[in-house]
Formats: C-alpha cells, structure tokens, sequence
C-alpha cells in the first residue's frame, strides 16, 4: 500500500473514534442526525493501496469527512466472502439506525446486495452502489458511463494495432468500455487496425491478479516481434501487473492507456490517461445526502458530464526511450484529442439513447 493512502487510513481511524466520542450532542442538517451520523465505504477485496479507482473513491470519503465533520469507515474484505459477510453484518447493525449511510464500491457486489435485501427504517439512511443500473430495493445507484471517454481513447490509438486486457466479462462498465473503444478505434483506423481481446478470469478475482496480468503481457511481448500494440486495461488493481511488465522492459515499445486515475509517472509508457472522477461523484451525493436531499434511484454519468475524462501526460514524448513518428511529439496524441473530442460525446448520447 503506498504511504500517503496508509497515512490517510491512519488520521482517519483516529478521527473517526474522536469525531465518535465527541458526537453527544444531537443536531439535525435535514434528514441527517448530525451527531448519530456515519457514513461506511465497502471497497473491492484489496483494492486500496494502488493509486486506482477505490483510492479516488476514498480520498472523496476522506474529504466530505473533513468539510463536514462526520465520521466515516472503511471496510477493506481480503476477498467476496468477507465482503458479504461485512455486508451483512452492517445491515443488521444498522437497519433501523437513523443517518447511516454505506457505500458500496464495486459492480462485483451486485449479487450480494440482491442475496441481502437493504431494509432500512431508519431515518436519512441509505445505500449506495457503484457501477450498477440494476434495480435492487432500497439501493441507489450510479454508473460512469465509459463509453464516450473509451471511444476517444480508441480513436487516438488509431494508428496502433490494440490489445484490450479486461478482468473478466458479464460486467456492464466494463463491456460498454469494451466497446466504445473498439467502435472509436474501428471508426478512426477505417478497421485496417487489429483489435484483440482478452479475459484475465471468469469472475471477479480478475480484477485482483496482477501477477497474471504481467503474465500475459509478458508471453505476448515474447512471442510477437515488433511488439508496439496499445494496450488498453480494465482490470482495477490487475493492471499493476501491465506496467510492472512495461517499467521492465526498456525495449518495449508498446504503450498503454493509463486508467481510472491519473497515471503521469507510473510509467512512461502512457500517453494518456482516462481519468474515473469517483471521488468527486461520491463527494456530491454525500454532500446532497447531509443537506437532506433525495437521491435518485439511478444515475448515468460519463463525458459530457465530466465525471470521466481524459487527461495526457505531459512530456510524454520527451520521456520516451523508444520513439517512432507515430508520437514524436506531444502535439500528436493533442491533435487526436481534439479531433475527436466531439464525435465521443455524440456517440456517447447514441449509445445511452440505443440502450
């Protein structure tokens, strides 16, 4: 785990038991019991620690703690069985509890949360579960929509043959991801490009194999010449094993997309990122939570909305051991971007419309 998240999860420990035993006093912000309030976050088994998506999720817990003053937790399972079981154990604690609200971060949860029905009578308590537009009683929802932000990334990987290493199938964020970035790279290449896809595992331990995914980076770099294909990751803390492998071959002249959060320095090899703005979504329905406002039942969020992005690495060309024309220079993957830019978003509505 890097230092400054294990620094935050210690502060926080600490201030929540304080923030805890200072909480007599019982005061009302709409529906919230200010002085009874909680808020819980349930991360993906391991998923804290990799500068990824459930590290955003966290630092927007840790600031709607820090600008409003209530105590929060995390619960970090080693893998599903202990999630569930953390699940459950917070239902029956909290079920007729007022202000109490969890946060549940993965779309890997699904079935628990339809397995253990939410019924919570407690005044202003609620929850919340990431990547999912599945109706679940007493369950909130909201998905990033990755297809616009995934068509662009196609598009710019226009001139690279592409290898799309994903966790596992049968989850939505990640098939529409899939394909919003195979339909960008088809439509920008006019399909002279090859398109190659991959499955880490059948469930969802594909998103916590990082010693696979170098793996299988590592055999394709062995067994194809030239290697030069962009790779494109959804695969959570797996994709610590893809830039293990690109940091250790100083040869390799395949690039990577950097995902879910900015990847600047983590390798050279990356040009871009597509950057998940969790954090900042949780922080909005925390916030619209304690003022006593009413979630949606679902929500759809992607491009247009901001709540996903990309981002490219500055100097990336300059950093570069390897270099070819097709990324000499910055200015072409900014090009890219700019001429794309508005074809994602259009697509993007097109497909949510289709859907």
């Amino acid at each position: 785990m890097n230092m400054r998240l294990l620094y935050k999860i210690t502060v926080l420990l600490i201030t929540a038991m304080v923030m805890q035993n200072c909480s007599d006093n019982e005061s009302e912000n709409g529906t919230v019991k200010v002085g009874k309030a909680e808020v819980t976050l349930l991360v993906t088994p391991n998923g804290l620690g990799d500068n990824g998506y459930d590290d955003d999720a966290a630092n927007g817990l840790f600031a709607f703690m820090k600008e409003r003053g209530v105590p929060i937790r995390l619960l970090m399972p080693k893998d599903i069985a202990e999630a569930e079981k953390l699940y459950r154990q917070w239902i029956t604690k909290n079920a007729s509890r007022d202000s109490s609200v969890l946060v549940v971060g993965s779309t890997a949860y699904e079935d628990i949360l339809r397995r253990n029905s939410a019924e919570l009578t407690g005044q202003g308590s609620r929850v919340l579960l990431f990547e999912s537009q599945e109706k679940i009683d007493g369950v909130s929802t909201v998905t990033i929509n990755r297809y616009g932000a995934s068509y662009l990334a196609g598009a710019m990987s226009k001139e690279f043959d592409v290898f799309i290493l994903a966790a596992a199938p049968g989850f939505r964020p990640l098939e529409d991801a899939i394909k919003g970035f195979c339909n960008g790279h088809e439509n920008a290449s006019d399909g002279v490009r090859k398109v190659e896809l991959q499955y880490l595992a059948d469930g969802e331990n594909g998103f916590a194999m990082p010693d696979s995914a170098y793996h299988v980076i590592y055999d394709r770099a062995d067994n194809i010449w030239d290697y030069d294909e962009m790779i494109f990751p959804l695969l959570g803390g797996s994709e610590r094993g893809v830039i293990k492998y690109l940091n250790s071959d100083e040869l390799a002249t395949a690039l990577m997309v950097g995902m879910d959060v900015d990847h600047t320095g983590q390798s050279s090899r990356i040009p871009f990122s597509m950057i998940i703005h969790i954090g900042d979504v949780l922080k909005d329905y925390l916030n619209a939570w304690f003022l006593g406002e009413e979630w949606p039942e679902t929500q759809i969020l992607g491009l247009s909305e901001g709540a996903v992005e990309i981002l490219l690495t500055p100097n990336f060309a300059e950093n570069l051991i390897m270099v070819d024309e097709r990324y000499e220079s910055d200015e072409i993957f900014k090009k890219l971007y700019t001429q794309y830019y508005n074809e994602a978003i259009i697509k993007e509505k097109d497909y949510e419309n289709r859907k």
